[in-house]
Formats: structure tokens, sequence, C-alpha cells
């Protein structure tokens, strides 16, 4: 049996698509937990007229914490021999559970697993049938998934399935999203909860670097569910940027301190890492006009590189006066939207 934890708060007018799309799995043995951190909308209403009845779906109500502590509040319930997750405004393909249980059992040493995904907004129009490398800019150091994984197979789907331990490269940025896994009840056990402390993104970074640690790991090149994007209090919003990119620092430096020999990297390949790390920060704060702090992060990253050149225009922006901090979010948006577009 499969456990699907459903998080939500105030997606009423979601969560009712994203709850039958796991309902219509051609994978009949599951059982849904909705957690529900604390929605003063019409969520509670909604799902007990539309699933009081049925036997397979669980609501369960708590007082709002954030995303990671509703999915840590499913772990003592869930039942299943794997957990998988679900973000209430996104949906699931009807083949998603059915495609990975076979990919799981293609490659027993693997204890978890995930796959491409299509980005849509708000109406569901498809804005990027294949979202997943442009959303996490780690796949660029491996254009081919061989770069990335030891073995390869196919599914009887037709997609490749790949596998291997892939911790070292995890370090060096996320390749993993949330709505798209499927893992092995021993590994998410083994794996520990959500970090709650991260309230603004990032903690599903950390929750899947260190599933990859524990071992081996599989994703197969399908595309298993519809991401919504561009939702106001959502991770793709820019207000999130800087908790992220912070995030993901704190995730690295403590990774490095508790983990360096694991890590199969070399000195200059994780200091290279942190480098980005802190002008990711820089640039963030850039983009919205904070440009002392941008300095200090960039600064930051010079100084474990100092002979980089790729950050050398965000520093010089970073002194520009705070008035024309318009102008540099501008520059900056459309030199992304430019990179996102070739990509």
């Amino acid at each position: 049996m499969v456990s699907v934890i459903i998080p939500t708060y105030n997606r009423a007018r979601f969560i009712e698509e994203a709850v039958d799309s796991v309902l219509g799995q051609t994978y009949p043995n599951f059982e849904v937990l909705i957690i529900d951190d604390g929605s003063t909308d019409a969520t509670r209403d909604l799902i007990q007229r539309r699933y009081g009845s049925d036997t397979r779906v669980r609501y369960i109500y708590k007082e709002n914490g954030g995303v990671s502590s509703a999915r840590n509040r499913a772990f003592p319930e869930a039942r299943g021999e794997f957990f998988a997750f679900l973000d209430s405004d996104d949906l699931w393909h009807p083949e998603k559970l059915a495609l990975q249980l076979e990919g799981l059992r293609l490659t027993p040493q693997a204890g978890m697993i995930w796959s491409d995904m299509a980005a849509i907004d708000g109406a569901g129009k498809v804005l990027c049938p294949r979202y997943l490398t442009v959303m996490y800019e780690n796949y660029v150091r491996f254009p081919d998934k061989k770069d990335l994984f030891s073995e390869e197979t196919k599914t009887s789907y037709g997609s490749a399935l790949y596998s291997g331990n892939i911790f070292s490269q995890m370090v060096l940025g996320n390749l993993v999203h949330t709505s798209t896994v499927l893992l092995r009840r021993e590994r998410a056990l083994q794996t520990g909860i959500f970090r709650e402390d991260y309230r603004r993104g990032g903690e599903d970074y950390d929750f899947h670097l260190r599933a990859c640690r524990l071992g081996p790991v599989a994703f197969t090149d399908a595309v298993t569910i519809k991401y919504r994007v561009e939702l106001e209090d959502q991770l793709t919003n820019k207000d999130n940027h800087v908790a992220m990119a912070m995030a993901f620092l704190s995730t690295l430096l403590r990774t490095i301190e508790n983990e360096r020999a694991q890590i199969k990297l070399t000195d200059t390949e994780i200091e290279q890492c942190l480098a980005d790390a802190y002008a990711w920060i820089g640039r963030e704060n850039l983009a919205l006009g904070r440009v002392v702090e941008a300095r200090k992060y960039l600064m930051m990253s010079f100084g474990v590189m100092p002979w980089q050149t790729q950050n050398r225009k965000l520093l010089a922006l970073s002194f520009a006066p705070e008035r024309l901090g318009a102008p540099i979010v501008k520059i900056l948006r459309h030199a992304r939207r430019l990179a996102r577009t070739r990509r």
C-alpha cells in the first residue's frame, strides 16, 4: 500500500482536483492522508462533503505550522509500505504510482524514486512540458542522465529508468521535486522528518539530500505530475527566493561539516559550491533592491573563491546607489528570462 500525504493550507479551489488525481490512479492500493494545516477557507467542509464516505481518504486538521509540520504530522499516521507526497495544488497523471512502483521493483537497491514534471498555471494551462531541469539548475551540470546515474534500464511504459548513489551530486544542488517522489517506508523513516524551521522554502532539498545520503535512488525520465506555478504564496514567488537561498546555504554548511568524508567532491568543487551559494543569496537580495545585503553576501562569495569571474558584474551592481534598485531589478529579471528561454 502507498500512503499519499497531502499537506494543505487554504487551497479549497485546488485540493479537490489534487485528491481526485490520486483516486484516479491505475494502481488501486493506496490511502490518502490530507493534513489541513489550519485552513480558514472552505477546505474542511469541501473534504467532508466530497470524501467523507470514502474509506481511502483520511482528513486530519491541525493548527498552522507550515508545510513541514503538516507532512511530519502524517508520518505516524501512514500505514503504507511506500510514502508519496502531493502538494494540494498539484496533480498526478493516472499512471504515476504504477510507473514508479515498477521502477522500484526494477531497482530493488533504490530507496526513493522521482520523475520529471510539467508546469501549469492557476487555470491548468501547460506552461512548460518538461519543467524539472528548468526549475532545478543543478541539472545543468549533468546534461545527460548517464552523467548522474550509474545504472540505466527501461520501464514497461517506455520511459528510461536510472539509478545509483547521487549523494555527492545532490550536495551541489537539488535535483528532486517533492510531488514527484515515492519512497520506501524504511527509507522515509530513516531519513527523518522535514525541518520545521525552514518555513519559506528549502525543507524539501534538506529532506531529499538526507534520503540520498542513505543509499541509491532512482529516477524515471517521464512526466508524472502537473506542477502549478506562479501562485502568490508559493515558493516560485520572488519574495521567497532569499529564504530559499539562505536555507540552501544552511543545509550545505551543515552537510559539509557533518558528512565531508562521504562527499566525493574535491575541495575546489566544494569551494565553488559555497561561493555559488553565497552569490545566490546576494543575487536574490539584489533583485529585490537590497543592495547592502547583496554586497555582503557577494563579498562572502569572493572570500571563498577570490579568482571567480562570473559574479563580478553583480558585485559592481551592489555598489550602486539605493535609488538604482529598480533598474537593477529589471536588468536581472530580463537576464533570468533570457537564460530560461535558451534552456
